[in-house]
């Protein structure tokens, strides 16, 4: 996701929000590298990376399900995770969200759904549907599949590829498979050249 995130210009995706999973032990040192270089290469010498660096901020969410969890006691922590997702992005709303991966993707996915609908219901409800009020379009959403994923989607890919704005493979055996997947040959080279 990193390397993805490097392609993007910070003058025009700023500020930018991380959110990692609370028990994600290996991606939080990672982005708070990612993160110190960029600052290191803005002259920022500022050294605290949570929240504080102007252009972005990291917050945690639980993770709906931990890997061998069992399903029953999934629920419980699906919805605390979904609980403490609406209230994280009802706080920033996001003008967009690109999301990977388990755990804490699906419950920001869909509420990131709802929120975009009641948002749009409450718009039309105060402006009328002819609204000549011009409003930033907020929540839209980017699913980027694993990178092994290169027959089949993930639990994951399958649950939020309904209501996603852009899903993104890296495998070209997986746009033939679905209509709406897009393929980012950023990680995986092209075989034609």
């Amino acid at each position: 996701m990193i390397q993805l995130l490097q392609q993007l210009d910070p003058k025009i995706y700023a500020p930018i929000v991380y959110i990692v999973a609370k028990s994600d032990v290996t991606s939080i040192p990672r982005l708070q590298r990612y993160i110190l270089s960029c600052a290191t290469q803005d002259g920022d010498n500022n050294q605290q990376w949570e929240g504080r660096y102007p252009k972005s901020q990291v917050h945690t969410l639980p993770r709906a399900r931990e890997v061998h969890q069992s399903y029953i006691s999934s629920i419980f922590t699906t919805l605390h995770s979904t609980y403490r997702t609406v209230q994280l992005l009802w706080k920033i709303q996001p003008q967009l969200i690109v999301t990977n991966g388990p755990g804490t993707c699906v419950p920001i996915v869909y509420c990131a759904f709802i929120l975009r609908c009641l948002f749009s219901f409450l718009h039309l409800i105060r402006f009328g549907k002819d609204s000549s009020s011009s409003t930033k379009i907020l929540f839209r959403t980017i699913f980027i599949e694993s990178l092994c994923r290169v027959k089949t989607l993930s639990l994951s890919g399958k649950l939020v590829y309904p209501i996603v704005d852009s899903f993104v493979v890296h495998w070209p055996s997986l746009m033939e498979m679905y209509d709406k997947v897009e393929i980012c040959d950023a990680l995986v080279p092209s075989l034609d050249s």
